[in-house]
């Protein structure tokens, strides 16, 4: 359909004045090359966002979702058709008996966590280190990790339900809320939710959906503590999470700490410096349970042979750089805002008993390619599964070091598999990998779900490719 015939049916729908040229959608942060659309739109409600799809169906013309664009994957990246950027939903409920907020896509973390401060000041959600003005639900429906999800697991777990349109504009709707006044839960029924998770778009744009939220801890510690060596933390980080003592456990290796007060480039490590950086989180209902934890923990690490913890509020009071990682949802600036703009990375879920040689061979792609060897992690679900996820920052100006940035995540991709590990969040790349080494029957299926409910591959297209 012409660009003008379009333009005239979408502000029938959304108004002109949400009808725009597609230039700012074509492209982020990320080494993926920018995309091609004919125009963007921006609905305001749910109703317009399934006109939208209506409209679409009817003229073949393929959708690619977007909210915030930050998902460090280029999965936002149209491939044609139109952009539909949900931003300007920002409906939120909450539910306190059920501990549930439903939430449209247009919900920010920081919206969200404002939101129960004020209204429902003893109940919480968990939070990324993400930009606070990413999208709360996108986050889960891409089962990325949050500061519970060392006890929660990824975020997807969080989704008590969803209310989606599918590609033909037909609404459903999973989860309890899908059968009676309440969405809090999925259980006991077929779960429909998982459709939508980790499927990147491709079964349908979710309107709104059930997040599960906890009760807020009343006395919190947060700790930073070194680690001299990959086996050291990995020692210290399994222990603390398989006591079930504490909310959050993880680390950032020593390029995060140079990046964080202002280095860019020709990044070294000292002597002294140690090679990873542990943050913990400990929370309790009484005064008398916090120091019970503080104890195990301190006792925890001495004997994985970590260096005794800081407390963060004294450690900011020495650092000032420090209050970005001392309170989610945070924007790590030294990220977003390096030299050049670009941001890339790798992240996996994977067994614990790999995660060692997993680090090591991925910290050796990145340098090998010219990149500080910058890993984050953590254990999931109480050490169930980990976390590998290697980071780059790069100029995107630099043709040079734009192709080793891709060759870099092209091999990273191939590193974590290699190691029994899981791209979530995957890049059209990293997904193409995964389908490639998939059960037979695993592509089978995915494949017969995509044929029922998007025969013609119009929904965020590009996505999963090979099924």
């Amino acid at each position: 359909m012409p660009a003008a015939a379009g333009r005239a049916a979408l502000a029938a729908i959304v108004g002109r004045e949400h009808v725009h040229a597609p230039d700012g959608w074509l492209d982020d942060i990320t080494e993926h090359p920018a995309g091609t659309a004919t125009l963007a739109v921006t609905p305001g409600t749910r109703d317009e966002v399934v006109e939208v799809v209506r409209w679409a169906a009817r003229e073949g013309v393929a959708i690619t979702p977007v909210v915030a664009g930050y998902n460090v994957a280029g999965i936002a990246i149209p491939h044609g058709g139109i952009v539909v950027d949900l931003k300007r939903l920002d409906g939120l409920e909450v539910d306190p008996d059920t501990m549930t907020a439903v939430v449209e896509p247009g919900v920010t973390f920081a919206q969200l966590k404002a939101h129960l401060d004020e209204h429902h000041p003893d109940l919480a959600y968990t939070y990324p280190f993400a930009p606070p003005f990413t999208s709360a639900l996108m986050n889960a429906l891409l089962d990325g990790l949050n500061n519970l999800s060392m006890r929660g697991g990824a975020m997807g777990r969080w989704l008590t339900g969803v209310e989606a349109v599918l590609a033909d504009g037909t609404v459903v709707r999973t989860g309890s809320g899908g059968v009676v006044d309440s969405w809090f839960g999925r259980a006991p029924l077929p779960d429909l939710t998982g459709l939508f998770i980790s499927t990147q778009g491709t079964t349908g744009i979710v309107l709104r959906g059930g997040l599960a939220l906890v009760p807020k801890a009343v006395h919190r510690t947060r700790w930073f503590a070194f680690a001299w060596s990959l086996d050291t933390a990995y020692a210290a980080m399994r222990a603390l999470a398989r006591s079930g003592s504490f909310d959050d456990v993880g680390c950032m290796t020593w390029p995060s700490a140079k990046l964080l007060f202002g280095a860019t480039r020709g990044l070294v490590r000292a002597d002294d410096e140690p090679f990873a950086f542990l943050f913990i989180d400990i929370t309790a209902s009484t005064a008398e349970e916090l120091a019970a934890r503080v104890a195990l923990g301190r006792r925890v690490l001495a004997d994985a042979g970590v260096d005794a913890p800081f407390e963060v509020s004294q450690l900011v009071k020495l650092m000032p750089g420090m209050a970005k990682l001392a309170e989610l949802p945070t924007t790590l600036d030294f990220l977003l805002d390096f030299p050049g703009g670009g941001l890339a990375w790798v992240g996996s879920y994977g067994p614990g008993a790999a995660w060692v040689k997993g680090a090591e061979a991925g910290l050796g792609v990145l340098e090998a390619h010219g990149f500080p060897p910058f890993l984050v992690a953590r254990p999931m679900e109480g050490g169930r599964y980990w976390v590998l996820r290697y980071v780059a920052c790069f100029d995107r100006g630099d043709d040079d070091e734009v192709g080793r940035v891709r060759s870099a995540m092209a091999e990273l991709a191939d590193v974590v598999l290699d190691h029994g590990y899981v791209p979530y969040k995957a890049s059209e790349g990293a997904a193409a990998r995964i389908v490639a080494r998939a059960d037979p029957g695993f592509t089978e299926l995915l494949t017969r779900v995509r044929d029922a409910l998007d025969p013609d591959r119009r929904m965020n297209p590009g996505r999963w490719p090979g099924t």
